[in-house]
């Protein structure tokens, strides 16, 4: 009986540390703007993702990503970007020098992020 309560104790504790560990890759949370100057900065919300083929630069990457974002102060903007690093219903802001920024809260990976 007592090995039994050993071996349960090990595994929740593994579990515990595995659950613990986080990946965090910058590059993961942002992407730039392919034509900066056709959008206005601010916050808003991914609707929908699309592909446009072979319009990247990045010869690891040949695509862009359409991303269809509706923006807190109303309307919807289209950018599109570098990185396939983004999904439907992520939060997000545009900046000024032409970077879409997953805001913070929105995925998993920032629950776990060493500060």
């Amino acid at each position: 009986m007592r090995w039994q309560n050993d071996g349960m104790r090990r595994a929740l504790a593994l579990l515990l540390l595995a659950g613990c560990t986080s990946v965090s890759d910058p590059s993961q949370n942002e992407s730039q703007i392919a034509a900066p100057g056709n959008f206005t900065a601010g916050s808003g919300t991914i609707q929908s993702i699309a592909v446009v083929p072979n319009k990247g630069t990045k010869s690891k990457e040949p695509h862009l990503y359409r991303l269809h974002i509706h923006m807190d102060v109303g309307g919807y903007q289209t950018v599109d970007v570098e990185d396939n690093t983004f999904f439907a219903g992520d939060a997000v802001f545009l900046t000024n020098d032409g970077r879409v920024e997953r805001v913070s809260g929105t995925s998993l990976q920032d629950l776990f992020k060493k500060k």
